[in-house]
């Protein structure tokens, strides 16, 4: 056996193994840390802008809450009462411009007998209600008709002539619910009275409309019966002539 005599002053270590993973270990260490200083860097510029943003939000509720508190406190400055009436005011003014005054002349032209006269007429228009925040209800009432009471002032000859008026006027569609409020004999031995009735005006312009058509369909076909009866006239005379 051979033995070998070590000559080295200490013993020998291979540490490049441990060399190479404390150097990757630092590497990733480094790696580790420059990551982290990027992801703090950008958390902070982030938290700053959303600061800024937050800040402007709030600045825009306090500016919102101002002009609230501001338009309530106009609200509670005004007169709502005396601003209501003014509409209602303002409605029944318009009511009363667009009033249908021929319609209703007509219609009660066509309902008078021969021995009632009228003297006075004045339609009462009923006040706005409350509007309503439904829009179904909202819609309901825009089209619902609402009536006008006709106060209506004459004199009849007898009480017969009187109520063939009140029968007429039931029996009318345009009207509803005829009363006879007031009745008296002048010093002529006429009768004067007074008497309400309800007149619905889209029912009376829907009739009237309805009746102007049928007398214009009703003209058409006469035109176009009286061109028939001319050309069959025409067609005569030259059958008479070329027999002649």
């Amino acid at each position: 056996m051979t033995v070998s005599p070590n000559l080295a002053r200490r013993p020998f270590v291979n540490q490049r193994p441990v060399q190479r993973v404390a150097l990757l270990l630092a590497v990733a260490g480094l790696v580790l840390l420059i990551v982290n200083l990027w992801l703090f860097v950008g958390y902070a510029r982030t938290r700053g802008a959303n600061a800024t943003q937050l800040r402007l939000i709030e600045e825009r509720i306090e500016v919102e809450a101002e002009r609230l508190a501001a338009a309530d406190r106009q609200l509670a400055a005004a007169d709502l009462g005396l601003q209501n009436g003014l509409v209602d005011y303002l409605n029944r003014r318009i009511d009363e411009r667009t009033f249908g005054w021929s319609v209703l002349f007509d219609r009660l032209a066509g309902l008078l007998p021969d021995d009632v006269r009228l003297k006075a007429l004045a339609p009462s228009f009923s006040a706005a209600q409350e509007p309503t925040r439904n829009p179904a209800a909202r819609r309901a009432e825009a089209a619902a008709e609402p009536p006008v009471e006709l106060s209506l002032q004459g004199t009849a000859r007898d009480g017969e002539a009187l109520l063939e008026l009140v029968d007429a006027l039931f029996a009318d569609p345009a009207f509803s619910d005829p009363n006879l409020s007031q009745e008296s004999t002048t010093q002529q031995g006429e009768l004067s009275f007074s008497l309400t009735v309800a007149y619905h005006s889209r029912t009376a312009e829907a009739l009237a409309t309805e009746a102007a058509d049928g007398r214009r369909t009703g003209a058409a076909a006469d035109e176009d019966d009286g061109e028939q009866d001319g050309d069959e006239a025409g067609d005569d005379g030259d059958g008479a002539e070329v027999t002649t």
